[in-house]
């Protein structure tokens, strides 16, 4: 999902993480230059231009907007409608939804609520989504632009959202627990726009809605953190690893952690420098292959650390002696 911003760290990561693997621990300092493929976005003095077309090239290498604005709906099941009060000023309310198998965005509002009743002076609206499961510092978002259009309780539209509703909220409790006369509104796309909040990705752009209907959710999107968390605890020295292979040969990464993992790639906040001279950086390391699985996703992350590492020591596999057949007496 998405921005790169030098910002203060949000969050300190530890080094004292076990690493899995029973190999030699990684020297402090690189014993040969450091050969990867990764984009190198640590570069604090560089032109405009350089910049620039370092950001493009980073942004061929995540989600599409339209992906990523896809991915934090299905992410996400609650929002804030903003509707149009009597009085024309704009109401931001709690709104909870669901993402039907069509990919339609579908609402449950109260028939006595105030902005179903502003729905009904005037159904353009928009559906602010920031999923609260992102890690701190990361704040990518979705604004969806467009009109609620009313289903009817026959419709099997309706039917099928009443069913997902239950699925995926319950019956609510307080005032958003289920209740009699509850309406189900579609939300008519026009537009999205979505904001980035990861690594290089800078982006703050609108998604029409035809590319927006066309995306479909990253595949790891309910997997993420889960690959995240092991990777930032019990995967730290690769972690580390990729922090250092994604900077210059006379920088040293202090600390680093592993922010979000798509099919397309990852993105690691690095902390460099000491005695008060400290920079944080966010950088985007590509997988060599779309990962459209968990397993995949680890099965990438392992291999790239294991050419890092023996990039790291010049390491050389050793050929097996070749066991010639024994020639049969007979």
């Amino acid at each position: 999902m998405s921005c790169a911003v030098f910002a203060p760290v949000t969050a300190h990561v530890g080094t004292g993480a076990k690493h899995p693997r029973n190999r030699a621990p990684i020297a402090k300092k690189s014993i040969a230059p450091r050969r990867t493929a990764v984009v190198q976005h640590a570069v604090t003095e560089a032109s405009a231009d350089a910049q620039a077309l370092e950001v493009n090239l980073a942004d061929s290498l995540r989600p599409s907007s339209a992906e990523c604005a896809k991915t934090l709906v299905a992410i996400a099941d609650t929002g804030t409608l903003c509707t149009t009060g009597e009085d024309g000023v704009a109401l931001g309310t709690f709104a909870s939804y669901v993402v039907t198998k069509s990919g339609d965005v579908v609402l449950r509002m109260r028939a006595d609520a105030v902005h179903t009743a502003n729905i009904a002076r005037e159904p353009r609206c928009s559906l602010y989504v920031q999923p609260g499961m992102q890690p701190p510092g990361v704040l990518s978002r979705s604004t969806i632009i467009g009109s609620l259009v009313k289903l009817s309780d026959d419709d099997l539209e309706s039917q099928s959202a009443t069913a997902k509703y239950d699925e995926t909220h319950g019956a609510g409790i307080g005032v958003d627990a289920l209740g009699v006369g509850d309406e189900y509104y579609h939300l008519i796309v026009d537009r999205v726009f979505y904001v980035g909040g990861l690594g290089s990705d800078k982006r703050a752009e609108v998604v029409t809605s035809d590319d927006f209907s066309a995306a479909i959710a990253d595949p790891l999107c309910k997997h993420a953190n889960v690959v995240v968390d092991a990777m930032n605890n019990e995967r730290y020295e690769d972690v580390m690893n990729f922090a250092r292979a994604s900077l210059g040969d006379d920088v040293e990464p202090a600390e680093a952690r592993m922010l979000w993992v798509d099919k397309l790639g990852f993105d690691i906040r690095v902390v460099t420098g000491g005695n008060g001279k400290q920079k944080v950086l966010d950088v985007r390391l590509p997988f060599p292959a779309p990962a459209n699985t968990q397993q995949e996703a680890l099965s990438s992350l392992t291999m790239l650390a294991q050419v890092m590492w023996e990039e790291e020591k010049q390491y050389t596999p050793v050929p097996v002696p070749r066991e010639e057949p024994e020639e049969s007496k007979e």
